[in-house]
């Protein structure tokens, strides 16, 4: 999970709203598990790599972490989403997990996301990467998480290029979260607002920004059909 090639961990200064409020999201998400009798599960998925099974936590996997986390934080970016949208025919009759319906770029463009679990954040790059290969007709951006990595990605009309957009890494953030609940552990939650790292450049405000960089440029080159 540490350590992708292109993915960024910079520190953030002490005055972000964004990160103090995404910090509340994530403790709760820890203290989630406690509530779940589970406290261990964290530590053990963040540390060696296991994957969340449903009879740790009594819920499907994926469902809790979008729950529970994904669409807490999605709220603290200033996203607005829809929950597995209908009507994607042109894509197989497939559908993402979510898509964003208050984003604007200057350039009409489909946005989605894929979501898993905690070290599966492969397969939801790679599922975003297909919807992205597909119905080139019209400029999207896809979002990729596992709740603890995120990819944002930005794919222009009639073009097979996709440009990374915005990417955070809160796997160290996410190790001190594991302590809240720990024996004999200390957490401090400064420390773990630290390691947020540039959080801020996931926000709506941020990722338009740098769509409209893409998607916009691409537009104004090539010019409507």
């Amino acid at each position: 999970m540490t350590g992708e090639e292109g993915h960024k961990k910079s520190k953030i200064t002490d005055h972000s709203a964004v990160a103090e409020n995404l910090l509340r999201v994530l403790e709760a998400f820890a203290d989630e598990f406690s509530q779940r009798s589970a406290p261990a599960t964290l530590s053990n998925v963040l540390r060696d790599g296991t994957y969340l099974k449903a009879e740790q936590i009594g819920q499907k996997p994926e469902r809790f972490v979008e729950r529970s986390l994904v669409r807490p934080m999605v709220d603290v970016f200033g996203y607005e989403i829809i929950e597995q949208p209908y009507g994607y025919p042109k894509w197989d009759k497939t559908y993402p997990d979510f898509s964003v319906r208050n984003f604007d770029c200057g350039v009409d463009c489909l946005v989605v996301g894929e979501v898993k679990t905690p070290n599966k954040f492969e397969d939801a790059e790679n599922d975003i990467d297909n919807y992205l290969k597909k119905d080139l007709n019209e400029a999207a951006v896809g979002f990729a998480t596992d709740g603890v990595e995120w990819a944002v990605k930005a794919r222009p009309e009639r073009s097979g290029e996709k440009t990374e957009i915005g990417t955070v890494d809160l796997q160290d953030a996410f190790e001190k979260l594991s302590r809240r609940h720990e024996e004999n552990q200390s957490y401090q939650k400064h420390t773990t607002r630290q390691d947020l790292g540039d959080i801020d450049s996931l926000t709506r405000a941020a990722i338009e920004t740098k769509a409209t960089e893409v998607l916009g440029a691409d537009y104004l080159l090539s010019g409507p059909m």
